[in-house]
């Protein structure tokens, strides 16, 4: 691959900061208005359908959000469907898109403008991840560091594949995650960076990415990967993924400074590391949404909004980073406390999965996430002359009792 996407730059949309929705995420009907007040699958199946993926469409202006849904057919099998809700009715339809693997997990888009048999579209190119063997965050077992490490070598799955869409035409690419090291199950996709190369005189977005999950031995990897669209034409002209770390466990991953960073669970710990500095910038004891103490949290999802770094698992809750701490803190105080699945973000606002009401999107604006003021070490001089300062005041409060002082 070309190991491009570590010098460019972010795509950001400048979006106004919208009102959170106060309670309406689980009060709402679409019979009650013309238009539903927040985003919803009116062919949500409770018990049986599952969010995994959720995206906002990096860089576009009142874009439609995209899902991916699993649904359980009840024999064993899943099915997955790719959905997209426009922000003037915010009710989720099938994009029409075919997903064929047994699992999918996470999804980044991009939106495009393309003409198609002489039409002009505005669309998305949507990238997903597909795989065979259920990974940890679809509920197998972690033994060994992670997924697969009982697969016997002579029944290993196929590797994971990134499969990349434009949705409403038949455009579509896909490549196998095996580059160095194999990819049998996927966790996460994030980091979306975007150059455009009409400046040299091209027509293509060059379009890089990270993606997580398990592999060999059941250890966690992280690939970058990245494709090249040329809009002129309408086709995928490029697609490819290498390898970039390795851990005992990976999970969501991200940007942070237009660098890597990802969560891992380890030892009964919660972290987030920071690719680029080699180090762990957070780490929490147990798991930050159950307060349970022998394992850390399997985060599904993370968000950057300004400087603030938002986190969400399996269980209920808004996690967010608190640098100055150096730990994970549970933000309380909106209707963002019912947050699971998945998270999207567009500059300020905020969506994720409706505990309380499945289907249905909570909308909410980013929080702020609370720093521990952090004390700081003085230089030596300075530590003196407060030393003085503090003992001629102490002499003089000694004086004018009546005591007679002599500071050595």
């Amino acid at each position: 691959m070309q190991n491009r996407y570590l010098t460019l730059s972010s795509v950001i949309a400048a979006t106004a900061a919208l009102t959170a929705c106060g309670g309406s995420s689980s009060s709402s009907s679409s019979d009650d208005a013309p238009a539903a007040t927040v985003y919803m699958d009116t062919g949500w199946s409770a018990g049986s359908d599952e969010l995994v993926g959720l995206t906002y469409p990096q860089g576009a202006t009142d874009g439609a959000l995209v899902a991916l849904k699993r649904s359980d057919n009840g024999d064993g099998t899943f099915s997955h469907s790719l959905m997209l809700a426009e922000s003037g009715s915010k009710e989720f339809s099938d994009s029409g898109i075919t997903l064929e693997r047994d699992y999918y997990r996470d999804v980044l888009a991009l939106p495009v403008t393309v003409t198609v048999d002489g039409e002009e579209l505005d669309t998305v190119i949507v990238a997903t991840c597909g795989y065979d063997e259920a990974g940890v965050p679809d509920g197998a077992e972690v033994s060994g560091g992670g997924v697969s490490a009982q697969i016997a070598a002579e029944d290993l799955p196929d590797a994971a594949a990134l499969e990349f869409y434009v949705a409403g035409t038949d455009i579509s690419a896909s490549i196998n995650l095996s580059d160095d090291a194999v990819l049998y199950s996927c966790y996460s996709l994030g980091g979306l960076m975007v150059s455009d190369t009409a400046d040299k005189g091209g027509s293509e977005y060059e379009v890089d990415f990270w993606v997580s999950g398990a592999g060999s031995e059941g250890r966690g990897f992280v690939f970058g990967a990245g494709i090249d669209f040329d809009y002129s034409v309408a086709e995928i002209s490029y697609a490819s993924a290498s390898l970039e770390s390795s851990f005992p466990s990976v999970g969501a991953v991200d940007n942070g400074d237009d660098d890597l960073i990802m969560t891992v669970n380890d030892e009964g710990d919660t972290l987030l590391y920071d690719y680029e500095s080699g180090e762990f910038i957070l780490e929490t004891a147990g798991n930050i949404f159950t307060s349970a103490t022998d394992n850390g949290a399997e985060i599904l999802d993370i968000a950057v909004s300004g400087d603030d770094l938002f986190a969400v698992s399996a269980d209920e809750g808004l996690a967010g980073g608190d640098f100055s701490g150096e730990e994970f803190v549970l933000l309380s105080g909106g209707d963002f406390e019912h947050c699971v699945d998945a998270l999207a973000v567009n500059g300020t606002t905020l969506w994720c999965h409706d505990a309380t009401d499945e289907g249905k999107l909570i909308e909410f604006t980013a929080p702020d996430v609370p720093q521990s003021e952090v004390e700081e070490t003085l230089p030596v001089a300075a530590a003196m002359l407060k030393s003085d300062s503090l003992g001629e005041q102490i002499k003089a409060e000694l004086e004018g009792a009546g005591a007679e002082v002599e500071v050595k």
